[in-house]
């Protein structure tokens, strides 16, 4: 943890706004405590809500509800540190990046194209870090870290099988072409295939991890969980996921023995023959680094290089309402479908923000890997070591994925890798941080 950055007047600054709600409940809420162990009720809430997030089907989804489970469970927060005489999490402990950023996009605002598209999506950025902050806050609570990975694992195995449901139904509305056959894609509860197989992708290390370290009949049940995840993650045809996974894989095979790392890519090799024909043609595609092959993205890349040209200082704003208008002067007309954004996480935030947003922005959602490393020297404790190996994964798997795709687009996507971000600065925190 940066302590330099809490120490400084602007972490100060942070720290004293972040307390404000706090002191001014104190006054209600003095001697208020929620009786129940370790785990208050805030901290179910932010479990279960974070779960329940995930399950809801997207018909029945609004971004909204999103928004406003990040600031009750805010509020909740706040009056349990007034209750128990507690000093909140600091601001600041987030790291300057966060707030560097967060401040670019408050600054972008000013000459967005499209003021009300910049502000969506800066809304569900702060409801996201409102998430980040809430999660890294309880992390050193007894008892939860155990509770937010049950939750998750739940979540995961819940929406494999309802997707594997819908699938065997019919009912997805998203498609593949391969060979003259339109295959269906599984999105489950989150719309498309890309964003569940995202999802999947940095959702099954912290899972994997968690049911290993159960006992006995427990943990066999519990990874047996998680093979319909890894059905249904076959099952939404998406390329980006498969190797975001494949990556996070590597990851923790690397941090449990390095000796089986050539072994398993053989046999991964190997398998790739045995899998179903359309599923192994999908990924064999892969190969082809051409536009039908990449689904036009080598095209959309070389146009947003050139736009990026032209506005790598400022940025053009957030959002497909700011991005698309400018993009259709640069576009050579070459593909078949109207891009909202510049189909790379990397580029779509160097466009949105230029160059201050975006060097602030690689300093956390990479810097992050850095800091869990450091973290990782110093822990004895095999329990949060292997938690924060999982996280490592999970965050590998988010990196990768948003070369491909704009990882944050989708916002309930976004929601939970704040949340995994969340819980690799909780973890990451030494005893010099509080």
């Amino acid at each position: 943890m940066e302590t330099w950055f809490e120490r400084s007047a602007p972490g100060r600054f942070l720290n004293t706004l972040g307390t404000l709600p706090v002191r001014l409940l104190a006054p209600l809420a003095a001697g208020k405590v929620r009786a129940g162990g370790p785990l208050r009720p805030r901290h179910w809430v932010l479990a279960l809500g974070l779960a329940g997030m995930l399950c809801v089907p997207h018909e029945a989804w609004n971004n909204l509800y999103g928004v406003l489970f990040a600031f009750a469970a805010l509020a909740l927060y706040w009056w349990d540190c007034a209750a128990e005489r507690r000093q909140p999490l600091s601001s600041a402990a987030l790291g300057p990046g966060v707030w560097a950023f967060l401040t670019v996009c408050l600054l972008v605002l000013c000459r967005a194209g499209s003021a009300v598209g910049h502000l969506r999506i800066l809304i569900f950025l702060l409801t996201g870090f409102t998430l980040t902050y809430l999660t890294a806050a309880s992390m050193e609570d007894e008892g939860f870290p155990d509770l937010l990975c049950g939750c998750v694992t739940a979540a995961l195995a819940l929406t494999a099988v309802y997707g594997l449901l819908r699938y065997a139904l019919g009912t997805e509305n998203y498609f593949v072409p391969m060979s003259g056959r339109l295959y269906p894609r599984l999105g489950s509860t989150l719309e498309h295939g890309i964003n569940y197989s995202e999802f999947t992708a940095m959702a099954l290390p912290v899972s994997l991890v968690w049911a290993a370290g159960r006992k006995g009949r427990k943990r066999v049940l519990l990874l047996l969980l998680l093979l319909p995840p890894c059905a249904a993650v076959l099952l939404t045809y998406a390329r980006t996921g498969w190797v975001a996974l494949a990556a996070a894989l590597v990851v923790l095979l690397w941090f449990y023995n390095k000796k089986l790392l050539i072994p398993a890519v053989i046999a991964g090799v190997a398998a790739v023959f045995l899998l179903p024909a359309g599923i192994r043609e999908r990924l064999l595609s892969m190969l082809q680094f051409n536009d039908a092959g990449s689904s036009g993205r080598f095209t959309l890349w070389s146009e947003c290089l050139r736009m990026l040209r032209d506005h790598w200082l400022l940025g053009v704003g957030l959002g497909p309402e700011n991005f698309y208008p400018v993009y259709q002067s640069y576009s050579t007309g070459a593909l078949a479908f109207q891009p909202p954004h510049a189909n790379m996480g990397y580029l779509e935030i160097f466009l949105s923000v230029g160059a201050a947003g975006f060097a602030a922005y690689l300093s956390f959602f990479l810097g992050i890997l850095f800091r869990l490393g450091k973290a990782r020297r110093a822990e004895q404790d095999p329990g949060r070591l292997w938690l924060n190996r999982a996280l490592t994964a999970s965050l590998t798997a988010a990196a990768v994925a948003n070369v491909p795709e704009h990882l944050w687009f989708y916002p309930r996507i976004l929601f939970f890798w704040c949340m995994i971000f969340g819980m690799a600065v909780g973890i990451s925190k030494t005893p010099k941080d509080d």
